[in-house]
């Protein structure tokens, strides 16, 4: 049985230092952000948790706080199937550790007050944290976005478009970087507004002249890319996957013999995966390269 802390926190248009370009590693330090407040803490429970709810509205202070979603995770990171947007918490029996899990609320409307803006944040569902690097790669129209760092795109001219970084510059919480497993772009989630999220998830919109507050999820685990193109990164494990059973690699028929049927490339993808995912994906490796094995 695991023992899973339990709140409720708020959501703000950002902190204070948040748009800067120095130590832009950093967690967002909620104590410095007034926007970002606990609204209720339950303390403690042990798995399996079923059916723990989130009120689709929480007053305080005479304020309407809106559910936008949940989140847990081992600190390390997020358990399977989360961040959600269901209201009603369900945590499965797990062995003995902690986790936290929060419910994040957001007040509807408000703005950063530069103007009418699509602003968007960076959330880390690892560390169930806000992360002072932008999520923003690129934004249209030109202009708009005046970076490095900064998390707003302007929506004063025209619509507002935002595609954001695939992968964090900074993946660790910390100056060094060095071994720091990948933080690679989940998904985005809608917080206030009404912004537009593209087909493949990927792109989000907003109008001309509207604001919107939107959370880019970032994480160790991959996306699947069923139903998406693969790009990017997947070419590159599956091409050193097999480069090391051909001749020029370090597989069993290579210059250099046998090793492991991957290199340091999937093993940091396998390495982010969850200890039942690991499994699988070894597994599913280890049946490829024994088939490959007997057809040669």
């Amino acid at each position: 049985m695991a023992t899973v802390y339990i709140d409720y926190r708020t959501i703000s248009w950002g902190a204070p230092n948040e748009d800067d370009n120095s130590n832009v590693w950093q967690v967002e330090d909620g104590n410095a952000d007034p926007g970002e407040i606990t609204l209720a803490n339950f303390g403690h429970v042990g798995t399996p948790i079923s059916g723990f709810p989130a009120p689709p509205t929480y007053m305080l202070n005479g304020r309407n706080y809106q559910f936008a979603f949940w989140n847990v995770t081992d600190g390390a990171n997020a358990l399977a199937s989360f961040p959600s947007t269901a209201n009603s918490l369900a945590v499965p029996d797990m062995p003995p550790g902690v986790l936290m899990a929060t419910a994040w609320y957001a007040l509807p409307g408000g703005g950063k007050g530069d103007g009418p803006a699509l602003v968007t944040r960076t959330f880390d569902i690892d560390i169930n944290n806000f992360r002072k690097e932008t999520p923003v790669q690129s934004a249209l129209p030109v202009g708009a976005w005046l970076g490095p760092n900064y998390h707003e795109t302007s929506t004063k001219e025209g619509d507002a478009t935002v595609t954001p970084k695939s992968s964090l510059l900074y993946p660790a919480p910390q100056p060094n970087q060095a071994g720091a497993l990948p933080k690679y772009f989940q998904s985005w989630q809608k917080i206030v507004g009404t912004p537009n999220i593209a087909s493949n998830n990927f792109t989000i919109e907003e109008d001309k002249e509207q604001s919107a507050l939107a959370v880019a999820f970032y994480g160790h685990r991959h996306q699947s890319i069923v139903g998406h193109a693969a790009t990017g990164s997947i070419y590159s494990f599956w091409e050193e996957f097999w480069g090391k059973r051909g001749a020029e690699g370090e597989g069993e028929w290579g210059p250099r013999g046998p090793s492991q049927p991957w290199g340091p490339l999937v093993e940091r993808a396998i390495a982010s995966f969850s200890p039942v995912e690991q499994g699988i994906a070894r597994g599913v490796l280890a049946s490829i390269a024994q088939r490959v094995m007997q057809e040669r």
